[in-house]
């Protein structure tokens, strides 16, 4: 388990400079209730209600309702099944093609001026100009987990946890607004736009397999309300060449209440390098869990 530990974090290093693009930046509340009652054979059942929000709370994000059952496999493993609706919310979106700084006569399309990082100045002319109207679309998500956990000292708790994660995100129909350049002037800059064009924009349905890695490392001592954490975890992507699709981090401390009452509460950092984006999210994630 060692050797498997040191891997997962020398992968996460290795992962770091990823987080330095130069991407986009979201604040987030991530907020989920759960309640879960234990079986015999040593099996637990589970079920949960989930809500995140982009830019703080100005945008829904998704909404998902979960199942899962686990299995303890003496005391130190455990596996896990579960299924996972999601509704997701897109919001209305931009989209630019373009073709790079040549001769643009043969193009229709929006001028732009852009400043680089450098502080030169680049001219594109893009070939049409579309926004997707905001919209929500289903996903259906289901994992197998394996979990090993073990507790060093009466105090410092290791996890590792695999999970094999498949999405199914179904087609839609969205309406897509096209704006067209008219003509443009002497100087090659706009001088009238077409009447802005609404058509249905078809989408087609997609699959993802992820294999999503978490090593957690939590203070566990007996006697202690309180058990502070931090994470960190590689989502990649083994239907392309195992891509990198998201690195996450969280700290954070859950609090028993009672035996059967627990919150929780946690930073988490996700860099999204997917088809969901390019972009980093910044979230405070609240839960409560009630078991029975």
């Amino acid at each position: 388990m060692r050797r498997i530990i040191t891997a997962i974090t020398a992968a996460m290093l290795a992962a770091m400079p990823l987080l330095a693009q130069e991407t986009s930046s979201y604040s987030a509340l991530w907020t989920d209730l759960s309640v879960a009652h234990p079986l015999p054979y040593g099996l637990t059942v589970d079920a949960g209600l989930g809500f995140r929000t982009l830019d703080a709370l100005e945008n829904a994000n998704r909404f998902d309702a979960n199942i899962g059952l686990d299995y303890k496999i003496g005391k130190h493993f455990k596996v896990g099944v579960s299924y996972t609706f999601i509704y997701r919310h897109y919001l209305s979106e931009t989209e630019y093609k373009y073709q790079g700084n040549h001769d643009y006569s043969s193009y229709q399309g929006l001028t732009v001026t852009e400043t680089d990082a450098d502080g030169e100045t680049q001219t594109y002319r893009y070939k049409g100009y579309n926004v997707d109207a905001a919209h929500w679309a289903p996903r259906h998500r289901f994992a197998l987990d394996l979990t090993a956990d073990k507790r060093f000292r009466k105090t410092l708790r290791v996890s590792l946890r695999e999970r094999y994660q498949y999405t199914h995100q179904a087609a839609r129909d969205i309406d897509r607004t096209r704006y067209r350049v008219d003509s443009y002037d002497a100087d090659g800059n706009v001088s009238a736009w077409e009447d802005p064009e609404v058509v249905t924009k078809h989408k087609n349905a997609w699959d993802r397999h992820l294999l999503r890695s978490r090593l957690k490392l939590s203070i566990d001592r007996k006697g202690w309300q309180w058990e502070p954490y931090v994470s960190g975890e590689l989502h990649n992507n083994m239907g392309d060449s195992w891509h990198l699709d998201k690195v996450r981090l969280a700290a954070g401390a859950d609090y028993s209440i009672t035996k059967q009452h627990k919150l929780s509460i946690a930073y988490v950092f996700t860099h999204e390098n997917d088809d969901d984006g390019n972009e980093n999210i910044h979230a405070l994630s609240i839960g409560y869990r009630f078991k029975f």
